[in-house]
């Protein structure tokens, strides 16, 4: 018997790459009965002409303006399949993600979701490969594990991006889907939400490019994230539906996975005018800080207002002259 996986691809002016992105999921090897589902929020160029026109069977849904988080959960409603993906219109699969990942949840009935190594490609600059484990080379059965701790290993790793991951379709039913409320982090604060539904797996094989370069230089870098910069929540509020659902034993690696977010909440704050609301959410958080040379500098700049607003004047002007 065949295998049903959902996909939901979010589309925003995003006709540049949805062909190379759609043709990265028909391609895959194995033979799945796939329920591809676009959801085109609001473009203003021929994204949907772009589509409509593809020679494989899309299912079409259209909405205003709303953001990726409100475009996923109308996917969601659709879809069918027993396994369910999310994919970014410039992001695409190695041929053999579903494969793998599939497998991986087949045989691990106990995990609800299973996400991959990647690639993260940034113009003007070397590819990256994530999580960093990869790279250690540490010794991981190449079929996959089973984390014992999701948050520990989110924290130390980043080892979770949107486009890695394939989750069973019951259990995302069930959160009630993506806060449509958050423009920044959404994808970020579903993945620590989903964590305390049941076991995450994590696959040691790159099966995932993140490529979204080409379309942040068009739309422009600074424009593409103002808003998005202008509705980051506070740290509390971004973590209001998950912190009480943690259990107590990994409360404190909760903490560490839940510093780095807000640090970049903060560097949010700051990029949107909010410079104090930054200063004190660093003040507050940065035990739990991640070590980077950034935070390191957030860190120490929010002890002094005047060390606090010199770092701001040069974050922006890092923000405004910066490559991509």
């Amino acid at each position: 018997m065949k295998t049903s996986v959902s996909i939901i691809i979010p589309v925003y002016n995003g006709s540049l790459l949805i062909d190379r992105c759609l043709n990265s999921v028909f391609n895959q090897n194995g033979d799945y009965i796939l329920e591809v589902i676009v959801v085109d929020d609001g473009s203003t160029d021929n994204s949907l002409e772009v589509l409509e026109d593809y020679p494989q069977p899309l299912i079409i849904l259209k909405q205003a303006n709303q953001g990726p988080a409100a475009a996923r959960n109308k996917g969601i409603e659709k879809t069918t399949g027993k396994y369910l993906a999310f994919l970014d219109a410039d992001d695409y699969w190695e041929p053999t993600f579903l494969k793998e990942t599939v497998s991986f949840l087949e045989s691990k009935k106990e995990a609800i979701a299973v996400s991959v190594g990647q690639i993260h490609k940034i113009i003007g600059k070397k590819d990256s490969l994530m999580p960093q484990l990869i790279i250690e080379n540490h010794e991981i059965n190449e079929k996959g594990i089973i984390l014992d701790n999701f948050y520990k290993f989110w924290a130390k790793y980043n080892h979770v991006c949107t486009g890695s991951v394939l989750m069973k379709t019951d259990i995302v039913k069930q959160t009630g889907g993506q806060r449509t409320e958050l423009r920044i982090t959404e994808d970020l604060e579903f993945w620590a939400y989903l964590a305390t539904f049941g076991n995450w797996g994590f696959i040691p094989k790159i099966l995932f490019t993140s490529d979204g370069g080409a379309v942040t230089k068009k739309q422009g870098w600074l424009k593409k994230n103002k808003k998005r910069w202008a509705s980051a929540p506070t740290i509390e509020q971004w973590a209001s539906r998950i912190s009480h659902r943690v259990p107590k034993e990994l409360t404190s690696a909760f903490n560490m996975a839940k510093g780095k977010i807000a640090k970049n909440l903060a560097y949010a704050m700051l990029m949107s005018n909010r410079e104090e609301l930054a200063r004190q959410t660093t003040m507050n958080n940065k035990e739990f800080y991640p070590k980077d040379k950034v935070a390191f500098l957030m860190s120490k700049c929010s002890n002094f207002k005047l060390t606090w607003l010199l770092l701001v004047k040069l974050i922006f002007l890092r923000e405004k002259y910066k490559r991509v």
